[in-house]
C-alpha cells in the first residue's frame, strides 16, 4: 500500500484500489478521485474505469462527494490490507528487511497469500496487532488503540512523546520512510519536543531518546503519530548513598 508507481496502468487491479481507498478513508483523507489516482499513480481517467468497475461488481456505495465503499467492498478492502501488513510484519520481523523492502516486497505478496497461508502467518507471528508502521492488521484478532489519543506530531506541545504510527499516505512513501528508518523514528522510539511549533514550519526540531537533534520534515511530521510518554515508562532513577 502506498503511492504505487504504475507506469503499466493496466498492472493496477481492482485490489489496489480497494486497498487505496481503504487507506484513505482509514486515515481520514479526502476520498476523492484525485487522491486515489495520487496514491496509486494512475490517470484521472483510469480511476474513473476503475470505480465504474467497482461498482458493477457490488462494492462501490457511492462515487460523489467522496468515494465510499458496500459492506462487501469494505470487507473486500480489508482483506487486502489484512495481508499486505501482515506480510510486512513477516518480512520485516522474520526475514529483516527495512521498512521499504517490507513495504516493496509485501505489495508483490498481498495477492498471493490464502486464507489458510494468512491464518498460519499470523500465528506463527505472534498474533501481530500491527504492521511495522503501527498501522492496524484489520479482522484478525483484536487490536487495542492506546488509550491515549494519537495526535500528529506537528500539533505537539512541549514534552516527550512515543512514536505509535506511520501513517501510509505520504507523498513519496518510500524515501519518507527511509529517512524515518534512519533517524530512528520508528514506532516505539521516544522523542521530545523542547520548544512550541509554530504553525506552518517547514521542519520541526525533535530531541531522540538518545539526545540526538533531529530536524523532522513538514512532510514526514505531519503524518507521525504520537502519543505522550507515561510516567511508569520513564526510566527510574535509582537512589544513591553517600
Amino acid at each position: 500500500m502506498s503511492t504505487k508507481a504504475a507506469h503499466d496502468e493496466g498492472l493496477v487491479g481492482a485490489e489496489a484500489y480497494l486497498e487505496a481507498i481503504y487507506v484513505l478513508t482509514t486515515e481520514n483523507r479526502q476520498v476523492v478521485a484525485a487522491r486515489i489516482a495520487e496514491y496509486l499513480g494512475v490517470s484521472a481517467v483510469s480511476v474513473s474505469r476503475a470505480l465504474t468497475r467497482l461498482e458493477k461488481r457490488g462494492d462501490l456505495l457511492q462515487r460523489t462527494p467522496e468515494v465510499r465503499l458496500t459492506e462487501q467492498g469494505w470487507k473486500r478492502a480489508e482483506a487486502v490490507v489484512r495481508r499486505h501488513r501482515l506480510a510486512e510484519r513477516w518480512l520485516a520481523d522474520r526475514l529483516g528487511l527495512n521498512l521499504v523492502e517490507a513495504h516493496r516486497e509485501a505489495e508483490r505478496l498481498e495477492h498471493a497469500l490464502s486464507d489458510r497461508v494468512e491464518e498460519a502467518l499470523w500465528e506463527d507471528l505472534g498474533r501481530p496487532g500491527t504492521c511495522p508502521h503501527g498501522n492496524p492488521i484489520p479482522g484478525l484478532g483484536s487490536y487495542s488503540p492506546p488509550l491515549v489519543p494519537l495526535i500528529a506530531l506537528d500539533t505537539a506541545g512541549p514534552g516527550t512523546y512515543v512514536v505509535e504510527r506511520i501513517f501510509e499516505q505520504l507523498e513519496g512513501l518510500e524515501e519518507r520512510l527511509t529517512w524515518i528508518e534512519e533517524a530512528g523514528l520508528v514506532p516505539g522510539a521516544t522523542l521530545e519536543v523542547a520548544t512550541p511549533f509554530v504553525s506552518n514550519m517547514s521542519t520541526y526540531p525533535v530531541l531522540r531518546g538518545d539526545g540526538l537533534p533531529l530536524d523532522v520534515p513538514a512532510s514526514i511530521a505531519s503524518r507521525l503519530l504520537v502519543r505522550p510518554l507515561a510516567d511508569s515508562e520513564r526510566p527510574h532513577k535509582t537512589a544513591t548513598t553517600v
